[in-house]
């Protein structure tokens, strides 16, 4: 029986609608991409529902409370209390930043610039001019460490297309071996993998050790496990000239082939005498390639990531996020061997971008804070001493108060304070993203916006408010990099040993 014109139009169309999905190189022509859609939702930990539309009691302020004395050794072995969004205890509840807490409500979104303590930025500059001048190999790379945010290549994807359509495009940068969680996405990069098991100090079990530069190692043994990552036929990260990869070197350890395309395999041993981060690179014609990497089954083998470059001048933007990571994630870290990939990576920019999920927290004493990151700065200046830092606050974060209304949540503004604090103490770089976005009930804002900038738990952006996150970044970066070309002979900062050093935690 033949089909009428409408149903064989339907059967046309449908198919046409289904190609998208099967065909990878006809991804760009999907009606709907689900894993943008679901991306913001992924990050949701068990109970995150509840948390978001609870009906707690009213009572939200941000009312600034008397500056307290500092935790004491003894108040910190107390049992913590259970967490609450909006009311009862909350971390940074009497943290001694209450001035600072006035000030950043007070700060005028348009005025948001980055705070450039100790000259923490000049590196950074220095190496971007060198990229805008195409002097040979003059790559600049930025490794951004964060969050869900981050995990899904959301803030930093957006960055990472500005940064390259302005400087130029050296490659795509660093990515997992494979997914170490569900919400884990790149732009422009295809991946798949099966068979290794993964270890990081945000999932159960991690524990400490060595993760690799981003938080995550992979062990595999058998041949039919195996990872493999596809550049895209066009745009953001269609082409490299090198893969870098990164592994575990370590006594009685195993061999893996790597392959280039339909090339033979290539065999790399990871056998050493004592532990330690590794990196071997494979250079290829530049264009788009499909890297292939299965264990010959000898021994484990230990993997970290790839790291995708090109020979030609531009910027790399490291996308290092951890699903339900915070900064006290980064000190599980083993110290030797993340100095290690750091000192492999070479990045010119270091972000620390967290904060999302201590403000869930019920407790957190303010030393074991501020020490944290005191503790990672100082690692990272041991592997790159002359590298940029710069801390990232969180963005605002909110929740429903008891008439139903999306509030701030009063522990966001008193973590940025203490960020701030932290950068001044340090002498790093510090950016306001709660401050750049509009302060105060700014998640509610954004829910209301059309389209929706934020997701329905008010937390994680959704894809267009993160190309606005990524766009304010951008934004502050050339601006204190158009300061910087301005004011050569006095930059536009505050040199070395004029921002007062608060004595280390661990020496208090």
């Amino acid at each position: 029986m033949k089909l009428s014109k409408i149903w064989f139009t339907i059967f046309v169309f449908g198919l046409l609608a289904v190609f998208p999905y099967i065909l990878p190189s006809m991804e760009h022509f999907q009606i709907v991409n689900f894993r943008r859609l679901s991306a913001p939702f992924a990050g949701w930990a068990h109970g995150a529902l509840d948390r978001v539309f609870l009906r707690p009691r009213k009572e939200i302020s941000i009312a600034v409370a008397p500056t307290a004395a500092l935790p004491t050794a003894a108040s910190a072995e107390v049992e913590p209390p259970p967490p609450s969004l909006l009311t009862g205890d909350y971390v940074g509840k009497n943290w001694p930043v209450q001035d600072k807490v006035k000030e950043i409500l007070q700060e005028p979104a348009d005025d948001v610039s980055i705070q450039d303590f100790g000259c923490a930025m000049s590196h950074f500059y220095e190496a971007l001019a060198r990229t805008e001048e195409k002097q040979p190999e003059a790559i600049t790379r930025i490794c951004h460490f964060g969050d869900s945010p981050i995990s899904g290549d959301l803030i930093s994807g957006a960055a990472r297309t500005l940064l390259q359509n302005k400087f130029g495009d050296a490659g795509h940068g660093w990515i997992f071996i494979a997914k170490p969680w569900d919400f884990y996405y790149h732009e422009g990069i295809r991946m798949e993998g099966k068979g290794w098991k993964v270890s990081s100090p945000v999932l159960p079990g991690g524990g400490g050790g060595s993760f690799g530069l981003g938080g995550a190692s992979f062990t595999a043994n058998s041949p039919a496990d195996y990872s493999r990552i596809r550049t895209t036929a066009k745009g953001e990260g269609s082409a490299v000239s090198r893969f870098d990869i990164f592994y575990l070197a370590q006594p009685r350890g195993g061999t893996f082939n790597v392959y280039v395309d339909k090339e033979p395999a290539r065999e790399f041993v990871t056998q050493a005498e004592t532990r330690s981060s590794a990196m071997v690179s494979i250079n290829v014609k530049d264009g788009g390639h499909t890297l292939t990497i299965t264990p010959k089954g000898d021994a484990p083998v230990t993997l970290y990531g790839v790291a995708l470059e090109r020979d030609d001048p531009g910027v790399v933007y490291d996308t290092l996020g951890m699903l339900g990571g915070t900064v006290h994630h980064l000190t599980f870290f083993h110290e030797d061997t993340w100095i290690e990939d750091l000192q492999n990576r070479k990045p010119d920019l270091v972000i620390l971008n967290f904060g999302t999920n201590e403000s869930n927290y019920g407790y957190l004493p303010y030393t074991e804070y501020i020490h944290g990151y005191s503790l990672i700065i100082n690692r990272i200046r041991k592997a790159l001493p002359d590298v940029s830092i710069m801390i990232m606050s969180p963005m605002d974060r909110g929740a429903r108060d008891d008439d139903g209304d999306i509030v701030t949540i009063p522990s966001i503004p008193i973590l940025v304070a203490a960020q701030e604090t932290v950068a001044r103490a340090e002498n790093v770089a510090f950016f306001n993203t709660f401050a750049a976005m509009g302060g105060m009930g700014t998640m509610a804002r954004w829910y209301d916006d059309q389209p929706r900038l934020v997701t329905g738990d008010f937390t994680h952006p959704s894809y267009t408010g993160a190309a606005q996150l990524g766009s304010m970044l951008v934004n502050a970066l050339l601006k204190g990099y158009e300061d910087y070309k301005k004011n050569l002979a006095g930059p536009p900062c505050t040199p070395p040993g004029e921002v007062a050093k608060t004595t280390p935690v661990s020496e208090q």
